[in-house]
């Protein structure tokens, strides 16, 4: 695998998730009344929150596939439970569709008069649940080029479809037409999958048992991935279903979205690196090469620092004219707001590019008792917040404060993983 050619991939799709993401806010508040988008924002919440459905069972999923295709051994068994779990998540997908849905169509969640474009918009990020077991077995295959070559292709699509917004395209055709895309894109994945599985035997009872083996076999696996998988999603989007219950200013959600979309751009261009480097990685640890695996950590850092210093230039800098343009003049977004994205993004440099390795190779027990843990405290932090009624920026402060904490535990925690296999490598 060429890595450069993979790490020119990874940038491409990050730029265009970054892009997708803040012309989503862009255009959207332009196009909707700000109640109208608190209610998008909670949908893609919502769906974004679904994702937890996976328990863990991509990491296991991957790390199982992963170990086996380096070792050289049959990929049958691990193959028929990346299918297994990918039928599970889209029953997910089908009953959360459901369930939300009858809640929109109700008016529990506020539809505006518009129901089905916001069950559209639910389809559309729930869909990422069985999209990351594909991404996750190619990925497990070394099949990084072709995938994020194709996933490339789907982005920039759905891209274009956003911006076409601007011409005055009604929302529902917009939200019909990234669905009909997403449609395309499973059917070419079972295309090119389709004689894999095949050829590894997959039918009915084998995936059935495959599924048995993932949730009932693998159980103390299981738990702890799924401990870990829950907790590390829930610390990002918990303030989402607090901050309404809280007494702070009705934007506070409006800010509160910027501030998590500017971590999560962070991390995913984070991301690039880390996962670009994740094959050597993965070999690195398998086979005990320790300095190989350092090498490829200090380079990543190297990468993910330049990262950091372009963000953080732009926020500080740029701030005061980026955020009234994105949010159309709407919402403020103060200095000290601005102070904590950038903290968050240092924060987020050191414990994702530890997490990956950390996560991919296997540790998750530990690795969910400290997500366990920092969430536990996060929840803490709510609790007092409501009672003593503290401000939306102390509350927020706390928050990064505690997350904090748990991204400086990742650096421990490696080195003692760092020691084990160090301890097997061959003299």
């Amino acid at each position: 695998m060429n890595i450069y050619t993979y790490l020119t991939l990874k940038a491409s799709n990050t730029a265009f998730q970054l892009a997708f993401g803040i012309l989503t806010t862009y255009i959207f508040l332009r196009i909707l009344t700000p109640d109208v988008f608190v209610s998008y924002i909670l949908i893609s919440a919502i769906g974004s929150y679904s994702t937890l459905a996976d328990l863990g069972c991509s990491s296991l999923v991957y790390v199982n596939l992963r170990k086996a295709y380096l070792d050289g051994d049959d990929l049958g068994a691990a193959l028929q439970e990346a299918l297994a779990a990918f039928l599970i998540y889209s029953a997910v997908v089908l009953l959360v569709l459901f369930v939300v849905s009858a809640l929109i169509i109700a008016t529990i969640i506020e539809n505006h008069g518009a129901p089905l474009n916001l069950v559209l918009y639910l389809l559309f990020w729930l869909l990422l649940l069985p999209w990351n077991m594909v991404r996750i077995t190619a990925n497990a295959l070394d099949l990084y080029i072709p995938f994020e070559a194709f996933e490339l292709a789907r982005r920039v699509v759905v891209t274009g479809l956003l911006v076409v917004l601007l011409a005055g395209v009604d929302v529902r055709h917009y939200l019909i037409a990234t669905n009909v895309v997403w449609g395309t894109c499973f059917v070419v994945a079972a295309f090119y999958g389709r004689p894999l599985f095949a050829e590894c035997g997959a039918r009915k009872g084998t995936i059935a048992a495959a599924a048995v083996r993932l949730y009932r076999d693998r159980l103390t696996s299981m738990k702890a991935a799924a401990a870990f998988n829950v907790s590390a999603f829930t610390i990002y989007v918990f303030p989402y279903f607090v901050i309404p219950a809280m007494s702070f200013p009705r934007d506070a959600l409006v800010v509160y979205d910027m501030f998590y979309k500017v971590g999560r751009f962070g991390a995913t261009a984070y991301r690039v690196a880390g996962d670009a480097f994740l094959p050597m990685q993965t070999r690195a640890v398998h086979e005990g090469r320790t300095r190989d695996l350092m090498s490829s950590v200090g380079r990543v850092l190297a990468f993910q620092c330049i990262i950091f210093l372009i963000g953080a230039i732009c926020l500080l800098v740029g701030s005061a004219r980026i955020f009234p343009v994105l949010l159309n003049g709407k919402v403020e977004i103060g200095h000290t707001i601005v102070l904590m994205m950038v903290v968050m993004l240092f924060l987020e440099l050191i414990q994702l590019t530890l997490e990956v390795i950390l996560i991919n190779t296997g540790l998750f027990r530990p690795m969910a008792k400290l997500y366990v843990a920092v969430l536990t405290a996060l929840g803490t932090v709510a609790i007092g917040s409501y009672l003593f009624k503290l401000s939306f920026p102390l509350f927020l402060g706390t928050y990064v404060l505690v997350y904090g904490v748990g991204a400086i535990l990742h650096i421990p925690l490696f080195l003692r993983h760092l020691g084990r296999a160090k301890s097997r490598q061959p003299d």
